[in-house]
């Protein structure tokens, strides 16, 4: 269900209060910005795609901060590795840097290790029930 098959059922007011709330405001900074009250704000939380709203507001900020934090991810490592090895950083400064990076590799070979079994167990499913099906986990 995306925002503009929505729209239809709930006032604009109220959705641009919605997707406040989904971005973060509080109930009153919704409900200023939907130009209503807190109370009025609150009871439309319980209309069925109110959830949705707020859901997919919340999760397009969420994306959008996983990729402001994918793309200095390069510069990130490069920096937090030159901290660990800089000469001139202090032990109780590089500890922290260099177990960093070590628990950052680390993450990533078990993450890639988990796809590659969870690759496995999915097509020994499919071999089994004959035909292709997601697996919600």
């Amino acid at each position: 269900m995306t925002l503009s098959s929505i729209k239809n059922e709930i006032p604009e007011n109220i959705r641009r209060g919605l997707i406040a709330k989904g971005e973060g405001a509080t109930w009153e900074v919704a409900a200023k910005l939907a130009k209503t009250t807190r109370y009025e704000m609150q009871q439309w939380r319980s209309h069925p795609d109110a959830e949705a709203i707020i859901n997919t507001s919340f999760n397009l900020c969420l994306e959008e901060a996983y990729g402001v934090l994918a793309n200095a991810a390069p510069a990130l490592s490069k920096r937090l590795v030159e901290i660990g090895l800089d000469p001139k950083t202090k032990a109780y400064a590089a500890t922290p840097a260099i177990m960093g990076c070590m628990s950052i590799l680390h993450e990533g070979v078990v993450n890639r290790q988990n796809k590659l079994e969870m690759r496995k167990i999915r097509e020994s499913i499919e071999r089994l029930e004959g035909e292709p099906q997601a697996i919600d986990i």
